[in-house]
């Protein structure tokens, strides 16, 4: 291994070692002049990789006044390949793109080389343009997004009966850490309990919870009203209660159980009502509104998404789960799924690499069951997803560990847990092996016994996989 340090070169000597690594590379990059390279130099645009007092590596580049940047050459000595220092090249160029504000990272490359394999694992994405012509060969276009940083936040699904949140609230505020026990929260107000909803602004106002409003679409999807009713009845819900941080636009939920024009037509009526109902919203409110893509293909996906963009939403939420259930009520992450996150991902890159959209919409998940997912939520450049696992779960005498599925403790195993209920001298093993510890785990015998402490249990659990996941971004950003 090569204990390596990437930085800018800094004089001439540096722009000879360079130039040297170069002419080595002068089939696959052509030929450039030395003074190219002085020129970079003197632009602050030319990238060392260096190992002991030894120039391995560079990355050759400029930064363009539309706030895109080319990268001219990257290359590294044969003997330093396979050591992943191409890989911090490209993030310590990423990082001087961020310093620029640069929305973009391009360049180009003959068709046959293998190198173009490397900008595929790096996180380049093919050009939909066509390959052009070179000087003496096809090229291909490869583009890299410039995105911030975006960090992935756990949003408590609040479907308890006003005692359960009663006692719920009394026990963390007896016996939880100091901080709050999440940072926000989802509620369907209009068919929340009255007292439950007095609880959850109860939290709000106390505890700084941040609380989105859904709109209920599922009632809609189960028949427990029409969506001209809900129309109606969440419009006036929200003009008389705008103390919350977000407002889910009214949707028209289709399942997989239903036929591709009756999911058609709820995609239309979901994307085009939606921007009726903003409309009607105060403006201090459409700048919190969240719309919902629904669909099962990418026409309709892209659909409500071109019109969401058009109509200028900063937030967007994706509900295009496949269903399970005798309701269709239980979201399933299958792979039709993944193909549908990843192509919501792919149009929010596109549009923000074309100057479409200034800035990446917020993108919510809604409805995740399991935690054993979410470490890849990031990649489809959510922010946000919510859950009832954590309340659901222990009912049933489970509880959560960080990326793992669910585990039973209460020792009453049915068909809905994994597996036979844990030992407390297993279930301690699997906390030190996942370095979770919490108050309400502490005594094993209150755990298997009371499903509000497991509740609190499995909420901390997620706050774990939270700091985890955006702490390991952290790092990776810093090139850790």
């Amino acid at each position: 291994m090569y204990p390596t340090v990437i930085s800018k070169a800094k004089n001439l000597s540096d722009v000879d070692a360079v130039k040297c690594i170069a002419d080595q590379h002068r089939s696959e990059l052509g030929f450039h002049a030395r003074q190219a390279y002085v020129e970079s130099l003197n632009k602050d645009e030319l990238l060392i990789a260096k190992s002991a007092d030894q120039i391995i590596g560079f990355a050759r580049y400029h930064h363009r006044r539309d706030n895109r940047t080319t990268l001219y050459e990257i290359a590294i000595i044969p003997d330093a390949r396979g050591k992943r220092i191409g890989h911090q090249l490209i993030k310590a160029l990423i990082t001087d793109c961020q310093r620029v504000s640069s929305r973009c990272l391009r360049l180009s490359c003959p068709v046959e080389l293998p190198a173009n394999r490397f900008y595929e694992a790096v996180g380049f994405i093919r050009s939909t343009r066509r390959s052009r012509r070179g000087r003496s060969r096809p090229l291909y276009e490869w583009e890299l997004p410039i995105l911030p940083d975006r960090k992935l936040t756990f949003v408590a699904s609040l479907t308890s009966v006003p005692n359960d949140l009663k006692q719920l609230i009394r026990l963390w505020e007896n016996e939880g850490p100091d901080q709050k026990p999440f940072n926000k929260c989802i509620i369907t107000p209009l068919f929340i309990d009255r007292k439950s909803f007095d609880y959850v602004r109860y939290m709000h106002e106390n505890w700084g919870i941040e609380v989105i409003f859904d709109s209920g679409g599922f009632f809609v999807q189960q028949g427990k009203i029409s969506y001209d009713e809900l129309f109606s009845q969440l419009l006036d819900f929200y003009l008389k209660h705008k103390w919350a941080q977000t407002y889910v636009l009214p949707d028209f939920v289709p399942t997989s159980r239903q036929t591709s024009e009756e999911v058609t037509e709820r995609v239309h009526v979901t994307a085009g009502e939606s921007i009726r109902f903003l409309k009607r919203l105060p403006i201090d409110l459409q700048s919190k509104a969240l719309g919902v893509l629904q669909g099962h293909t990418p026409e309709h996906l892209k659909y409500c998404f071109d019109i969401y963009m058009n109509s200028g939403l900063q937030s967007i939420g994706f509900g295009s789960f496949d269903t399970t259930g005798v309701n269709a009520e239980i979201n399933l992450i299958t792979a039709q799924t993944e193909h549908r996150l990843v192509f919501v991902r792919d149009l929010m890159q596109r549009d923000f690499l074309d100057g479409k959209i200034v800035s990446l919409p917020n993108l919510h998940l809604f409805g995740v069951s399991s935690p054993n997912r979410i470490n890849k939520f990031k990649s489809y450049l959510a922010t946000s997803f919510d859950s009832s696992g954590w309340q659901r779960t222990a009912g049933f005498g489970n509880v959560y560990l960080p990326f793992m599925g669910r585990r039973n403790v209460s020792h009453k195993s049915t068909a809905l847990t994994i597996n036979k209920g844990l030992s407390a001298k297993e279930f301690y093993a699997e906390c030190e092996r996942t370095g979770h510890s919490c108050p309400f785990c502490k005594n094993f015998t209150r755990l298997q016994e009371d499903r509000l402490i497991r509740m609190w249990h499995n909420v901390i659990v997620f706050s774990d996989m939270m700091e985890t996941i955006n702490r390991d971004k952290e790092r990776e950003d810093q090139f850790g």
